[in-house]
């Protein structure tokens, strides 16, 4: 009979949005490996599967199983901490986009979400496959980014969405995302943590939609709450529309975009001269034109801007509109009636004992519990009407409530 592998005596959970060479390799630590030794062929009795060189991008089933069984930790949260588990979310396919193929996904998930502008009024610019291009979020150049704050304690991991274009603070701690290796210099060399830099409004509530989208799966916009996959495409549309040309736009786009990057205090388009899909500007840049899909999400939710794409109702709140209040009713003289018909009743209820009893069934009818018919009672009683003419339940022959 087939023994099941065992399970490791040390497996401390992952973090939120950790990612999975992050996790490995803290395991690895609690065993004082590295992380390529801990998922080694002896450890792991793979069968002859290969381990990748980039844990985060796409490992294989078998890997994802075999680590589960070790660890207790499900296989589907396992694939959520690579690239490939937010297929779907932050990209439309879990691969890479073939050649050929790049333009077509740039149209689908940038150009087809506008926010701004109308839909195809942003132009038909070229992705191109000359330069590759890795799809939406993934940059040209893979990311070594650390938040100095999470970097100071030995026992929290890094983000797998820190390795991506998505954003530039920890989502935790609002501080800008600093390049690892300034992080553990100046540790090494100041014997305390790298001092944070706050990320200021409003790119911080940016920022904060972001992470909120990313751990929940949706976010409250200042127009509607939206699913994450929505925001994450509605963002990267924003961001492509700012770094569009200003002098090619209609007036109103033109005006639209001077506002936003006017908000900012930056030059037009970050000083950018030569369009260029967000993936491949330098970092800075991809700072700047954050800052400036910041700035459109702010003036779009105070409505000093009108946000004229498919998305731009979730940016914005609903403008009031004015509903026709309806002709004034007529006098309800029939409800008059019946109020003096009740007062005539009440009074000649608190002198015959006939009324009052006829009325006191009229209003326990539909009582269905002693309670309530009690309290129907008390009513009348307090309106001024003698309590020996007011019987209780088996004087009305209602035994179902004795």
């Amino acid at each position: 009979m087939t023994v099941p592998p065992g399970r490791w005596p040390l497996h401390p959970p992952p973090g939120q949005l950790e990612s999975l060479s992050s996790w490995l390799d803290r395991l690895a630590v609690l065993y004082g490996m590295t992380a390529s030794n801990l998922i080694g062929e002896h450890n792991l009795d793979l069968d002859g599967v290969t381990v990748p060189h980039d844990l985060d991008f796409d490992p294989p089933w078998t890997m994802l199983l075999a680590l589960a069984q070790r660890t207790g930790v499900e296989p589907g949260q396992l694939q959520a901490m690579t690239l490939s588990g937010w297929a779907l979310y932050l990209f439309d396919t879990p691969g890479l986009p073939r050649p050929g193929q790049q333009q077509q996904v740039f149209v689908n998930y940038v150009r087809s979400n506008t926010v701004l502008l109308a839909l195809g009024e942003a132009g038909h610019n070229q992705v191109g496959d000359s330069r590759r291009w890795n799809g939406p979020w993934r940059p040209t150049h893979r990311l070594t980014r650390q938040c100095p704050v999470c970097a100071a304690d030995p026992g929290r991991g890094s983000s797998l969405m820190w390795q991506l274009s998505v954003m530039v603070s920890c989502g935790e701690h609002g501080c800008y995302l600093e390049d690892r290796q300034q992080v553990t210099l100046h540790m090494l060399t100041h014997q305390q943590p790298m001092p944070p830099r706050m990320v200021p409004e409003p790119l911080a509530t940016l920022e904060r939609y972001t992470h909120t989208a990313l751990t929940t799966g949706c976010v409250d916009l200042p127009g509607r709450q939206v699913h994450a996959a929505v925001w994450l495409r509605l963002l990267r549309s924003l961001l492509d529309e700012v770094s569009l040309a200003l002098s090619t736009r209609r007036t109103e786009a033109r005006t639209t975009l001077q506002k936003v990057w006017a908000a900012t205090g930056l030059p037009e388009r970050g000083g950018l001269n030569v369009w260029q899909v967000y993936e491949r500007l330098e970092p800075e840049l991809q700072h700047w034109m954050l800052r400036a899909a910041a700035a459109a999400l702010d003036l779009a939710a105070k409505g000093e801007i009108t946000a004229c794409g498919r998305l731009g109702s979730a940016i914005q709140p609903h403008r009031r509109q004015y509903v026709y209040d309806g002709d004034r009713p007529a006098a309800p003289t029939a409800w008059r009636e019946a109020v003096a018909d009740a007062e005539v009743l009440m009074v000649q209820a608190r002198i015959d004992h006939r009324v009052a009893r006829q009325l006191l069934a009229w209003l326990t009818a539909s009582c269905p519990s002693l309670a309530q018919f009690e309290q129907q009672r008390a009513y009348l009683f307090g309106a001024g009407i003698p309590a020996a003419f007011l019987p209780g339940p088996a004087g009305l022959g209602r035994t179902d409530l004795v």
